[in-house]
């Protein structure tokens, strides 16, 4: 018998760790999700193999993925504590790490091994119908031990993830709920603050171009769903939120004084910063290697990109149209595996008569 895996929570991110986990060898995949007609849906699926209650997977499993709502983590791993063998591995995919790693620091008395993770994928649909088997190809994936973590159970979930084909990365709970207040939770709040100013201006809507929409995309989120988020990570974003005003008021004082070096100076120091960020990712994907081609409006041609590349062994590991203009053409942004594959792949395009480039 292999490892028998209990996920307890079949949403878009349950749903797609079971998909992917099932493609794993010598795994049992089972899942448990409150409503019942979710567990129908992720039988036909092939998201589970067999569907129980949260006591019958709790008392069966090796491995526990906590893939509920954040706001109800901390309860829903209590109760499967209650039932799990000792020495049982239990994790969460929770946004914030802090609060259910104390949680699973308690477990440790109770025979439990506890690691908090996050995988850093999503999507904008909800629920197992919005599952996929390659969310979290080349993602990153968070794992955050605790102070009562046992030696090896970070390397046991990292090798049960494999068959994720995520980015596994370890680091403390504390510093991964400060980074993703930065880099995640204040600019969703700032997207969302810049749209609010467009309320009743219907002129301003007219005008708010790609640029706009690419700065505020984020605002599109799920509100239930974020503000479980960002309560849960009140006092870090409060903080990263604090340190913003401070920015902003920086800037309008600069703008009000005319100070058009020392905002000169700003702004190129931004530039450079932006400018190290990795390039070659989107979002937190780990492409080496990005390309840019312009093909035409016609059936099938994603898929011809990807035989063109396939033929010369090349991997994408990410794919995305930036501007299509309906009959005639658009421009499709490629991610590769390998950095190295770049200039083979543009040559690969190029002899097909298509215009592609590195980026």
């Amino acid at each position: 018998m292999g490892t028998r895996v209990a996920i307890l929570g079949l949403g878009i991110i349950g749903g797609s760790l079971g998909l992917a986990l099932n493609q794993g060898k010598d795994m049992e995949v089972a899942g448990y999700d409150r409503d019942p007609e979710t567990m129908e849906q992720a039988l036909q699926m092939g998201a589970v193999k067999w569907t129980g209650s949260l006591r019958e997977l709790s008392a069966w499993a090796d491995c526990i993925f906590l893939c509920t709502p954040i706001n109800t983590l901390v309860d829903i791993a209590r109760e499967a504590a209650r039932f799990c063998r000792k020495g049982c591995l239990i994790t969460d995919v929770g946004s914030t790490k802090q609060g259910i790693v104390r949680v699973f620091d308690d477990l440790a008395e109770m025979g439990l091994r506890g690691v908090g993770g996050h995988p850093m994928a999503g999507s904008e649909r909800q629920g197992i119908t919005g599952a996929d088997r390659y969310l979290f190809e080349n993602a990153v994936y968070v794992l955050t031990p605790g102070g009562n973590t046992p030696q090896g159970a970070v390397e046991e979930l990292s090798l049960l993830l494999g068959p994720t084909g995520a980015h596994i990365i370890t680091m403390d709970a504390e510093k991964h709920d400060r980074l993703v207040a930065m880099v995640s939770h204040l600019p969703h709040l700032v997207a969302s603050a810049l749209v609010s100013m467009l309320r009743g201006q219907d002129e301003a809507l007219a005008l708010a171009a790609g640029g706009f929409r690419d700065t505020t995309r984020v605002a599109g989120g799920n509100p239930e769903l974020w503000t479980e988020i960002l309560l849960s990570n009140r006092r870090l974003l409060a903080e990263q939120l604090e340190a913003f005003t401070e920015q902003l008021t920086h800037l309008k004082d600069m703008l009000k004084e005319d100070r058009a070096l020392e905002l000169h100076d700003f702004l190129s120091t931004a530039r450079r910063i932006r400018e190290a960020m990795p390039a070659k990712r989107k979002g937190l994907s780990l492409t080496e290697q990005e390309l840019v081609c312009i093909v035409p409006d016609k059936p099938g041609i994603i898929g011809a990109l990807g035989s063109y590349l396939g033929e010369k062994g090349i991997n994408i590991a990410d794919i995305e149209i930036l501007r299509v203009r309906e009959g005639d053409g658009g421009t499709i942004r490629i991610g590769l595996s390998r950095e190295e594959d770049g200039p083979a792949a543009v040559d690969a395009l190029q002899s097909q008569g298509i215009k592609a480039w590195l980026r």
